[in-house]
């Protein structure tokens, strides 16, 4: 798999664009001075746009966004980037907080922060119970609550009851998703929800002193197992029950050989039990086993890359890497992204990306 361009032209306008309320706003994209747009597993998106609030008019100078202006606490914002003349929308939430700075000798700025639909899901704590649910059953219900739209893949067993014990929404979503290795992300209106292993959003690939302009590989020992194993109790039954994994299960992007075999291989066997999450039944402790594995086995190499600016590296994406040596060249999967622009250094991104397995494809 080979570099993809960003855009059809061999030169072309990478400068970011705004829409306040659904329209384009030609002013707040012409004063933006610089932006970060930040994600990472486990959901929940942010912006913060530095401003210009300084802008000549044919009546003279004025401030750009001041009361009255269209850009305001609780305003719907939508960022595009990529190719000006064919943009791709990389976030889209709601104006939170707005920050002034006023200086002498310096036009005054305006910090605009937003966050993404999620938001609403971390404003309160609450207790519930969700009785005879499977957790795709839950996530739907707390959607439907939040007024996002479910689209859930996976996660139909074990039905059982499921308690929400003074968390807010995000936090007891993120429990939940998280204990059965899921993932959950906000695109556009809908809240996406799916195991690891089955996301994939989008693939590209990048060439060191191509697009990709500087990466930092780690491949780390420290928390790989050769076994991890957990146990419980089933109340019903008057039995013990328990689950064991030794290897990668739900798979993951990249070849090579795996942390557990590097482990076995460099040090020694290490085995790991976990004794803190309550299990009733071998099926829940086998999905929970191989879960808190393959979560492990997946963080063995860790990437931090920054790259030409390009709004398909998002969290969850596939990105094939080469040209920086046979060791490292492999496939990583994107577990955090931040779309960074000013007007010095243009548009850029820079990503953490992780994979199970190091020795190249």
């Amino acid at each position: 798999m080979s570099e993809t361009s960003v855009s059809q032209q061999a030169v072309y306008r990478a400068r970011p664009t705004l829409r306040l309320a659904g329209q384009a706003d030609e002013r707040v994209s012409e004063l933006l001075i610089s932006m970060c747009i930040t994600e990472a597993e486990g959901g929940m998106s942010t912006a913060e746009l530095r401003l210009s609030n300084w802008v000549s008019t044919p009546g003279g100078a004025e401030s750009g966004f001041e009361d009255g202006s269209r850009l305001a606490l609780g305003t719907a914002i939508e960022v595009y980037a990529g190719d000006e003349t064919q943009p791709r929308e990389i976030f889209r939430g709601v104006v939170s907080a707005l920050e002034a700075e006023f200086g002498q000798g310096t036009p005054p700025e305006l910090t605009v922060m937003a966050e993404d639909p999620l938001a609403r899901a971390r404003m309160a704590r609450r207790s519930k119970v969700y009785a005879d649910m499977a957790p795709a059953e839950v996530v739907r219900q707390v959607a439907n609550e939040l007024g996002l739209r479910p689209a859930v893949q996976g996660l139909d067993a074990p039905v059982a009851t499921w308690a929400q014990l003074n968390e807010s929404d995000l936090a007891f979503l993120r429990r939940l998703a998280g204990r059965f290795d899921g993932d959950l992300q906000i695109v556009g209106d809908e809240l996406q929800v799916s195991p690891r292993g089955d996301v994939r959003r989008g693939e590209i690939a990048l060439e060191m002193h191509g697009q990709l302009a500087r990466a930092r590989v780690v491949a780390d020992l420290a928390h790989q197992v050769t076994t991890l194993t957990t146990g419980g109790w089933d109340p019903a039954g008057g039995s013990a029950v328990a689950g064991e994994a030794t290897r990668l299960t739900h798979g993951g992007p990249g070849s090579g050989t795996s942390g557990g075999d590097w482990l076995a291989r460099a040090l020694d066997e290490r085995a790991e039990h976990l004794g803190h999450l309550a299990v009733s039944t071998d099926a829940e402790a086998q999905a929970i086993a191989e879960a808190a594995f393959d979560r492990r086995a997946r963080r063995f190499v860790r990437l931090e890359g920054v790259a030409e600016g390009n709004p398909q590296l998002r969290v969850g994406t596939h990105v094939a890497v080469s040209g920086m040596s046979a060791r490292f060249d492999n496939t990583y999967y994107v577990v955090e992204a931040r779309h960074r622009y000013d007007v010095h250094a243009g548009y850029r991104t820079e990503f953490v990306g992780e994979c199970a397995y190091l020795g190249g494809r």
